[in-house]
């Protein structure tokens, strides 16, 4: 049973904060400067926070921490399932999500444009092979479907590689 609050403390925990802005300065060239989002609009957009970079530029993020490495990548369908309330992978409107595997100290910088061409392209096969995963909290139910990385982070890489004219 998954409850909001323990979540919202874990996904706030400081020391981790601190991880993931070290690996932002590390990863993204010419970064200046990151803001926390405390807006709820703007967190309910899918973005935690902005990098800011020397050029002008901002770049939103959402991070994800799972606490288990299952070797996949969860994929929020629904956020609330019994009010048919679209997951973050249909409403994320941030730049990149930052996926992390808290126990392996592994992060994925997945484009938040080419995962949703990704689920696209693939959702109808990736339904009928992968495990849906329901996750119950107090009052609703998540449901998230499981991509292991390999297969998720291909099929990303090859929505990158697109004919400029129509056809097969």
């Amino acid at each position: 049973m998954n409850d909001f609050r323990t979540d919202l403390k874990y996904s706030l925990d400081e020391r981790e904060n601190e991880i993931f802005d070290r690996f932002y300065y590390r990863v993204f060239p010419g970064l200046k400067l990151i803001e926390l989002v405390t807006d709820l609009e703007l967190q309910r957009k899918g973005i935690d926070k902005i990098l800011h970079f020397k050029s002008g530029k901002q770049v939103t993020i959402d991070e994800k921490k799972r606490r288990v490495d299952y070797g996949d990548i969860l994929l929020e369908l629904w956020s609330i399932w019994e009010q048919r309330k679209r997951g973050w992978l249909y409403t994320c409107q941030c730049d990149y999500i930052v996926y992390a595997v808290m126990p392996v100290k592994a992060v994925y910088l997945l484009p938040a444009f080419l995962l949703k061409r990704a689920w696209l392209t693939n959702c109808h096969d990736w339904s009928k092979i992968y495990r849906i995963v329901d996750a119950k909290n107090n009052w609703y139910v998540t449901k998230s479907i499981a991509i292991p990385v390999n297969i998720l982070l291909n099929a990303i890489s090859h929505e990158m590689q697109q004919r400029l004219t129509g056809g097969t």
